[in-house]
């Protein structure tokens, strides 16, 4: 039986191409609808590879979830909710030009962080006491 005048290779060439269509729209859709699928693409996506980042994204136990203000890099500050490069890059910025962090609450003084922002990222953050290693 010819489909539309084409050749049976030409049929299956094409069949393949709409199947492949449909899985990748089911994927998107399902990514869409779960937003914690496959954490690891999404770090592979913004080029962040680090095991304590991988970690972060899976929902690991609270103690590794938390990112210490004044040793994240750039990169990792990325993880946090609503915290693109560039404010990610403005709190380091900050960090080296100001000093260690001496609270949490003092991201705040960082362009781009209010009290929305600082709302939604506070449960992930910490800052060590360098002097007795503990957290505040």
């Amino acid at each position: 039986m010819r489909f539309l005048n084409f050749t049976p290779q030409e049929t299956r060439a094409i069949l393949f191409l709409l199947m492949a269509l449909l899985v990748g729209s089911g994927i998107i859709l399902y990514q869409r609808t779960h937003p914690g699928f496959a954490p690891q693409l999404k770090l592979e996506k913004s080029g962040v590879d680090s095991l304590r980042a991988i970690q972060y994204l899976s929902g690991r136990g609270q103690e590794e979830n938390t990112i210490d203000l004044n040793r994240a890099t750039a990169a990792e500050l990325q993880l946090l909710p609503g915290v693109g490069p560039a404010l990610s890059r403005r709190i380091v910025e900050y960090r080296e030009a100001k000093g260690e962090f001496d609270r949490i609450e003092d991201v705040m003084q960082v362009s781009g962080i209010g009290p929305k922002t600082f709302e939604a990222i506070k449960q992930y953050l910490t800052v060590e006491d360098k002097k007795r290693g503990v957290d505040r």
